[in-house]
């Protein structure tokens, strides 16, 4: 959604700025048509012959013209020296800074805002630094494919001093499982009305369990509210579930 909407803001500005250069193409077009039209009029040639040609030609006919007439009226009708210069620099190449520079500015500026915007979002949409590299999220709720761990004793005591409840255990890789390395004991807690305390975790004694190998671990979880009963379970190191049975024996179930 991020993404599309930055996509529709640049296509919003750049439509912006397509519709200032054309407005502004349409007024250059506009002064050169008006520039031509007031190049392309007949010169008024301020003259005493003007002047006396104006005042007189209604009142005379054109039969009794006189040839010294006609000589000035012929000069007339012919374009100064100065009309022609105008004329021939009217299509005289000017030279004028080219537009793109400014429409290229424009350009890089907007991408360089849709490029630092982008690294942002992608900064932030990143598996956090506790996961393993090109782990999701889906990824880390799926469980382990591998044989069960065997949770062989459990134990817990509360530090009233240092208000930590610890947890400690003894847990078995089945001799059908796979060697696993780096596992990680983690426990929830939770108050007399089923509401959730806290949680921590803690890795295993033991780097590397090999099938049948067994490993205690202790859990030390800060608490300052009563804790009426407690979940421990067992993840991977990029945070897949491991899946864990009760191997304890009918007293430590009873206690439960």
């Amino acid at each position: 959604m991020v993404v599309t909407a930055l996509s529709l803001a640049m296509a919003a500005g750049m439509a912006l700025v397509v519709v200032k250069l054309v407005r502004e193409e349409r007024a250059r077009s506009e002064a050169r048509v008006a520039a031509l039209g007031a190049m392309s009029a007949d010169p008024v040639i301020d003259s005493p012959f003007t002047r006396r040609q104006i005042a007189v030609a209604p009142a005379v006919s054109p039969l009794r013209r006189s040839e010294q007439d006609v000589r000035f009226h012929d000069l007339e009708i012919r374009p100064s020296e100065a009309a022609v210069s105008s004329v021939s620099s009217l299509f005289a190449e000017t030279d004028q800074p080219s537009p793109w520079g400014r429409r290229f500015a424009v350009i890089g500026s907007l991408a360089v805002v849709v490029l630092v915007i982008g690294f942002a979002v992608s900064g932030k949409a990143r598996p956090p630094a506790s996961a393993a590299p090109g782990t999701s999220v889906a990824q880390q709720a799926q469980p382990l494919d591998t044989a069960p761990l065997e949770l062989l004793s459990l134990r817990h005591a509360r530090e009233e001093n240092a208000q930590r409840f610890v947890i400690s255990g003894l847990v078995q890789n089945p001799r059908s499982g796979a060697p696993l390395s780096h596992v990680v004991a983690t426990a929830f807690l939770f108050a007399p009305d089923g509401t959730f305390l806290t949680s921590s975790r803690a890795p295993l004694d033991f780097t590397t369990l090999a099938p049948g190998v067994e490993s205690p671990f202790v859990v030390s979880v800060p608490v300052t509210g009563q804790v009426a009963r407690y979940r421990v379970g067992f993840r991977t190191e990029d945070g897949r579930v491991i899946a864990h049975v009760d191997r304890r024996g009918p007293d430590a179930l009873a206690q439960k």
